[in-house]
């Protein structure tokens, strides 16, 4: 009788031990079913940048202007002779805000510069010269200087969505929508500049579309292949 006592408790210790055993083991569960069911999309919305147009620009003596300089810009020392293209140059106007890297340093941010002026009459490669002055009273600067000049262009409101939601096929970029019905539907887009792990895009979505992240290029090419038909 003592021994059959014996057994029971024994009996009765191991499935105490297992329902607190299962217990312990419940909120991993719960927690691993949550991390599963985390969407593979994210739901686009306007995010405001600041557009940055690059260029390359020289340290140049002021003679070079000739007898008179430009209105607006310094009459002595020396300034910046800068080169822009296409669209960009256009938004270019006096009074512009940006910043000079010199070429070989390693400094995090460059000298403050202006623009002083923008020339008419373009370049004989089809560029447009602008005209910088520094905006701080010793820049450093040294006659043929060369480097990078960034300038602060005008804020706009644009669909930022993560890099890796972007696809590439055949020169064009794509991005995978989720339709209301569940399907994921190829969109071609624009994308415009990158800013750490996000790309805006500038035209192609509008805000609250629902975009896809995760494996994107993989289900794109997936769904490329289903619908391919080969040649007869």
């Amino acid at each position: 009788m003592e021994i059959g006592n014996k057994r029971s408790g024994l009996l009765l210790l191991l499935v105490l031990w297992v329902l607190g055993t299962c217990w312990l083991a419940r909120p991993s569960a719960v927690q691993a079913a949550g991390q599963a069911e985390e969407p593979d999309f994210i739901t686009t919305r306007l995010s405001t940048m600041s557009v940055l147009i690059p260029g390359y620009a020289q340290v140049e003596p002021q003679l070079a202007w000739g007898q008179r300089p430009p209105s607006g810009c310094p009459a002595s020392g020396l300034w910046l002779k800068a080169a822009y293209y296409g669209a960009d140059a256009q938004s270019i106007h006096p009074g512009m805000r940006g910043s000079f890297k010199p070429a070989g340093t390693d400094a995090p941010h460059g000298v403050p510069v202006r623009v002083c002026a923008v020339f008419a009459l373009l370049r004989s490669d089809g560029g447009e010269s602008v005209a910088l002055a520094t905006a701080v009273p010793r820049p450093g600067w040294i006659n043929g200087m060369f480097g990078t000049v960034d300038l602060q262009g005008p804020i706009e409101s644009l669909i930022a969505v993560p890099t890796r939601a972007l696809i590439v096929d055949r020169a064009d970029w794509w991005v995978l929508v989720r339709n209301s019905q569940g399907q994921d539907v190829p969109r071609q887009v624009v994308p415009g500049p990158s800013r750490g792990w996000q790309t805006f895009i500038k035209c192609g979505l509008k805000a609250g579309e629902k975009v896809v992240t995760v494996n994107a290029y993989l289900k794109f090419h997936r769904n490329v292949s289903k619908n391919y038909q080969p040649p007869d």
